[in-house]
């Protein structure tokens, strides 16, 4: 016991380029605390019940992906669209971990609450948690870990073991639900500030540009007509003449709450009357109504980053809606909004069976318990290789098969 002490006071920084790990007994007094309530032992039974459905979630995830893939060739064309930086691990570059900052601290985050439901549970089924710590890349924190005594572990009776193995995952649901109830809180409390016909862009040198018109402009009415879409817009264009003059009054400002007019003389365009804008429809009260209607269907709106659809919270729509937070209402939901799926993601993946993940611990474990007295360790240890295999397999076929 005291030559492993030793050993870990003696590794408490190490550095192997490019992870630096940083080792404490900071958190064992918190991990003894938490692990000594009741509530501790009965979460890691709750854990373990929640793993195997989390597990198959992920499993149809993953084999219901791969089918898609292969039987839809064009179902991956959007993220091969966004390029290979899809498969990088890597918030700020990678959409599917978020911007940076965002990306970071939900990633940060949802690994210490992982790794810390592991100590928790250790401690309160009296295993010993011999050392946790910090893991950087570089000096960039990626996340967390606590070292549980695998000696132990390896001695303890199965359900014992699997509830340690279980709590990371079990935590992780947790955490991410109450993100996402937080979330469902703030899409409910919504208002849209304006709907009608958006300016995406102005084309450089058109009468558009010409009369005053900028990007961000929310056209309110043409010759005193109402606009509330782009077909209102277009039937309007298409009954003028190249050189006739129309009146277009929109708005802009903080929650477009001034409104510029001025006349533009039309031009022609490819046989087309036009001004020289781009633009489309808002469509920011549909876009809300399905962030506010809670069904199974909807609730799997709240699995796509804003980089695959449009959400009310992303940097281009949050200007559009209005909430009682003030103007940091964005700031809040984003800071919910990806512990949710980053909590939820982690939880998937490393309830799958897959060796030396959580999943795959606990497919062992429970492989050897239930057939422990029939097949050796071998054959059993065999097993789980093979199974981690063949997931390995699909999940790269699934990254892959976008790039190919």
């Amino acid at each position: 016991m005291e030559t492993e002490e030793k050993e870990t006071k003696n590794k408490r920084i190490q550095f192997s380029f490019p992870i630096l790990t940083i080792r404490t007994q900071i958190f064992t007094g918190i991990f003894d605390k938490l692990g000594s309530l009741r509530v501790s032992k009965i979460a890691s039974w709750i854990a373990l019940a929640i793993a195997p459905i989390i597990a198959g979630i992920g499993l149809y995830t993953i084999f219901s992906s791969l089918f898609v893939l292969l039987s839809t060739p064009t179902a991956g064309d959007i993220i091969g669209e966004l390029g290979p930086a899809t498969l990088l691990p890597i918030p700020g570059i990678n959409p599917l971990l978020g911007p940076i900052f965002y990306g970071w601290f939900a990633l940060i985050f949802s690994i210490a609450i992982h790794e810390g439901a592991h100590g928790i549970a250790a401690r309160s089924l009296g295993f010993r948690v011999k050392s946790s710590g910090l893991l950087f890349f570089l000096f960039f924190p990626i996340g967390a870990f606590v070292d549980v005594d695998e000696k132990q572990i390896e001695k303890a009776k199965p359900k014992r073991a699997l509830r340690v193995m279980a709590a990371g995952v079990g935590a992780n649901i947790v955490i991410g639900v109450v993100c996402l109830i937080g979330l469902l809180f703030i899409m409910n409390g919504l208002t849209p500030a304006i709907e009608g016909v958006y300016i995406k862009s102005v084309e450089e040198g058109m009468p558009a540009e010409v009369a005053g018109l900028l990007p961000n402009d929310v056209f309110i009415s043409i010759n005193n007509i109402h606009i509330s879409n782009w077909e209102n817009l277009t039937s309007i264009l298409n009954k003028k003449i190249p050189g006739e003059i129309i009146n277009v009054t929109v708005a802009r400002g903080e929650y477009w709450s001034e409104e510029f007019s001025n006349s533009i003389t039309l031009t022609e365009l490819e046989n087309r009357t036009v001004m020289g804008i781009i633009g489309g429809d808002l469509r920011i009260k549909e876009i809300l109504q399905f962030y506010q209607t809670i069904t199974p269907q909807t609730i799997l709106l709240y699995l796509i980053p804003p980089a695959f659809a449009p959400v009310p919270f992303s940097d281009t729509l949050s200007q559009f809606y209005i909430h009682g937070l003030g103007n940091q209402w964005s700031i809040v939901a984003n800071l919910l909004f990806w512990p949710w799926l980053i909590n939820f993601s982690l939880a998937i993946f490393n309830a799958l069976p897959i060796y030396p993940l959580d999943g795959g611990r606990i497919f062992n474990i429970a492989l050897y318990s239930k057939m422990g007295h029939r097949w050796n360790k071998k054959l059993i240890s065999q097993i789980t290789s093979a199974v981690t295999i063949i997931l390995a397999i699909v999940i790269i076929l699934v990254l892959f098969i976008p790039f190919i």
